[in-house]
């Protein structure tokens, strides 16, 4: 995304919270970024529309660090973003301890709660943390509630009060005023007149309908819910799938390819599989090609961005996940029966590896032979042209394919 930036005007975050993480290396320098858009380090507007939910400190924070790295940041947030208080932390906290070995795997950052706030008409949104005095009446009014679930319902003890929560979050709320817009009206009046890139803060199959259902997240992650949560009617998109050249997840979850074993092993240790947020070693498998040509159809993807292919530099022969099978049955997409995914196989094509370093490889024509057809065969088998190939961690390891 930081790479895809230096070309548009705008940067938009339109979903997630701080549970999502996105780490941008630039001359040997990272940085880690939970809500602010990627597009921070290359000096663009940015802007976070209404369907991120904020954990303030957290934003502060990030505003705060690149400020001392003398990088400006110019921000605007959505008057109607929603906040996370403490009581949703405390709340995803308690229910995963209530359900033990059922546990998602939540990172317990009080996101879904938030969300679920927002849905019930329960939310305090940012036109309400700049204004103190609606701000303490809210707090007011819903934390005896939230109290008492946490209490009654999970039997746990809440370590927070009314006057604690009112006087913490009053402060950040005026530390973010000077970034309250109305975010929607700006894009609608610069669509078309400048360049935006949108920039969703999780992969498609954490989204809470069409992914590996219940390990997800709360708002939607396909790119038509970019319409919604930012506020601007149905246009046509130039949809860019960010894949990576194997396949990773944090957390529980079904996971067909995933291979504990040394080569997943390799594949962590190579890629430096490890959540931005979380902390958590990614479990890591083979390409998965029927999650991808799913990924492809409910996006709408006209091209993909391939990233950390010279992590496979390590392999002599590289399978690739062309189908499942699940009681002799093919399957060449994904299964909308998520329960089917435990029993089901994968079944490989199996590339040979190029077995040499590609990382300071520029020219896609200069890769080895092996390397090129792995990729074209990606391409053949989804139907989409890969434009960008990320193989390193810098900005400048990209590599620019086009036909």
């Amino acid at each position: 995304m930081d790479f895809l930036s230096q070309k548009v005007d705008y940067v938009v975050r339109f979903n997630g919270g701080n549970n999502a993480g996105h780490t941008v290396s630039l001359n040997g320098q990272q940085f880690k970024f939970h809500h602010l858009p990627s597009g921070a380090i290359s000096g663009k507007k940015l802007l976070i529309g209404q369907g991120e939910v904020i954990n303030p400190k957290i934003l502060l924070e990030e505003i705060s660090y690149l400020e001392k790295q003398k990088i400006k940041v110019d921000l605007l947030i959505d008057f109607r973003t929603h906040i996370v208080m403490p009581y949703h932390q405390a709340l995803d906290a308690a229910t995963e301890r209530w359900k033990g070995e059922k546990a998602t795997g939540s990172l317990k950052l009080g996101i879904g709660y938030c969300y679920e706030d927002k849905n019930n008409r329960l939310g305090i949104r940012l036109e309400d943390l700049v204004r103190p005095e609606i701000l303490a009446q809210k707090i007011k009014e819903i934390f005896p509630l939230k109290k008492a679930i946490i209490e009654k319902v999970f039997g746990q003890k809440v370590n927070i009060g009314v006057s604690q929560i009112v006087e913490e979050y009053t402060k950040y709320g005026q530390s973010i005023k000077k970034y309250e817009a109305d975010v929607s009206a700006i894009v609608n009046y610069y669509l078309g007149k400048k360049k935006f890139l949108f920039e969703s803060a999780h992969g498609t199959f954490l989204d809470p309908a069409f992914g590996t259902y219940p390990f997800t997240v709360a708002p939607s992650c396909l790119s038509g819910a970019v319409f919604s949560s930012v506020g601007f009617g149905p246009v046509g998109l130039d949809v860019i799938g960010v894949v990576k050249a194997y396949t990773t997840r944090v957390g529980n979850g079904p996971f067909v390819t995933e291979q504990k074993n040394k080569s997943g092993e390799i594949m962590q240790k190579v890629g430096q599989e490890i959540g931005t947020t979380s902390g958590r070693v990614r479990r890591c498998g083979w390409l998965d090609l029927p999650m991808l040509k799913n990924a492809v159809m409910w996006n709408g993807c006209r091209q993909l961005v391939l990233t950390k292919l010279d992590v496979l530099s390590q392999f002599p022969k590289i399978p690739i996940c062309t189908h499942y099978l699940f009681q002799k049955k093919k399957y060449e997409y994904f299964p909308p029966e998520i329960n089917r995914l435990p029993k089901c196989q994968p079944v490989y094509k199996e590339l040979k590896g190029w077995n040499v370093p590609i990382s300071k490889i520029k020219n896609y024509q200069d890769l080895p032979k092996e390397c090129r057809r792995y990729v074209e065969f990606i391409e053949k088998e989804l139907k989409v042209p890969i434009i960008y190939i990320s193989n390193g961690r810098e900005r400048g390891e990209m590599i620019c394919k086009r036909k």
